[in-house]
């Protein structure tokens, strides 16, 4: 395979040029929009026996995956975790919409929307101005707050205090968080399960009292469960995005003048990074029974890794797909899937970021330490672009 190599203005070692072994191993690689853009373009829908999944790389293929029916996001044998299907974390599992399919979705993602439309975007920016204040106070203590991961605790803390109100406890809700994910991950023992039971229990009676759950008595458990699922979901994502922005600005340093000069320029900035270096790279399904798809017999029970990332740079989609360019006219994106199970937190996670990198752009002297950050580690993750900037 031809690897597509981006010029970047940091200098690339021998195994920055080096393409992924796979689309997994792709998550922690220092580039992997190259060799997704190489998959989208030449092997738009493929099985990879290496891994034993289908890959859908290219628009299309993401788009017709997502879009049909067939393809479920839990496989039909196990659509609870088995390593906490008869607990309460289980229980919790099992009532979120991003887990279900059909009947259940579309009522249950109203009530969802219905909550999140009671949120003040205009509110939730200025706590993400606040916490960026708070977390990143000058140029000189960036290094131990990220560190310390900063890019973690500024969207959650914004997240905690409007999906729970100014006095959530936002350590609290994410040690929870931790723990119920930690539950969910390959060989989660029995200590485990118990301590993410508890921690479910918490963060549901933390929610219970939530300004945006509805409180009318329709299906409440499963809208607070679904409301609390969106905080866990922001730990993840929303760390991705803002560490990725931070590395964007790093590697594209004479965007920094402009940006402070045109702030409006800042959330096109924003998005070009969802695009160009998706905080989340993939997501799965599971085929529920015989179909054909793009063009291809696919069998019950077959696994679909779907790499949003490698749609964003198709070049069908997007012409001159490796170009970082803020000036895109109607870039399209997948990072926050598509079909009905989009993740509706697109414009919340935009805004957390959008005011975190208008605050670290007003820090003196932080063009100094972005010139000198150099390159970066990614945690070890399924499909969580998450930078690690420990030394």
């Amino acid at each position: 395979m031809r690897a597509i190599l981006l010029p970047r203005p940091t200098l690339m070692t021998a195994m920055d040029i080096v393409p992924p072994a796979d689309a997994l191993q792709a998550i922690v690689h220092a580039d992997p929009a190259p060799y997704y853009a190489e998959l989208a373009a030449t092997r738009p829908f493929f099985f990879d026996a290496a891994i034993g999944w289908w890959v859908a790389a290219s628009a299309e293929a993401v788009d017709a995956v997502l879009g049909s029916t067939a393809c479920h996001v839990r496989p039909a044998d196990e659509p609870v975790p088995k390593a906490v299907a008869a607990s309460a974390t289980g229980a919790f599992f099992s009532r979120l919409v991003r887990q279900i399919d059909e009947p259940d979705h579309s009522a249950r993602k109203a009530r969802v929307m219905a909550a999140l439309g009671r949120l003040d975007v205009c509110t939730l920016a200025g706590r993400a101005q606040r916490h960026a204040r708070t977390a990143l106070p000058d140029a000189a203590s960036l290094d131990a707050a990220l560190k310390t991961e900063a890019h973690f605790r500024v969207p959650l803390a914004t997240m905690a205090q409007t999906l729970l109100g100014d006095h959530a406890d936002s350590p609290a809700c994410q040690a929870d968080i931790a723990a119920y994910l930690a539950a969910l991950g390959p060989g989660a023992g029995a200590a485990a399960v118990v301590q993410a039971d508890a921690a479910v229990d918490r963060l549901l009676r933390r929610f219970t009292g939530s300004p945006l759950a509805s409180g009318d008595g329709r299906d409440g458990d499963a809208e607070i469960a679904n409301l609390a699922a969106l905080l866990a979901q922001t730990y993840d994502a929303c760390a991705g995005l803002l560490g990725n922005c931070i590395v964007a600005l790093s590697r594209h340093t004479a965007l920094t003048a402009r940006l402070r000069a045109q702030p409006q320029a800042v959330e096109p900035f924003v998005r070009e990074v969802l695009r160009r270096d998706a905080p989340v790279q993939n997501t799965r399904r599971f085929v529920a029974h015989d179909v054909a798809l793009l063009g291809q017999p696919l069998r019950a029970g077959d696994k679909i890794l779907v790499l949003l990332a490698a749609a964003n740079v198709d070049g069908t989609a997007n012409p001159d797909p490796l170009r970082f360019d803020i000036d895109r006219t109607e870039p399209r994106l997948w990072t926050f899937g598509a079909g009905t199970h989009r993740c509706p937190a697109d414009a919340l996670a935009t805004a957390i970021a959008r005011e975190t990198v208008l605050h670290l752009l007003s820090l003196p002297d932080v063009d100094r330490w972005l010139a000198g950050l150099g390159e970066v580690a990614y945690r070890p993750s399924p499909n969580a672009r998450i930078p690690s900037f420990h030394a």
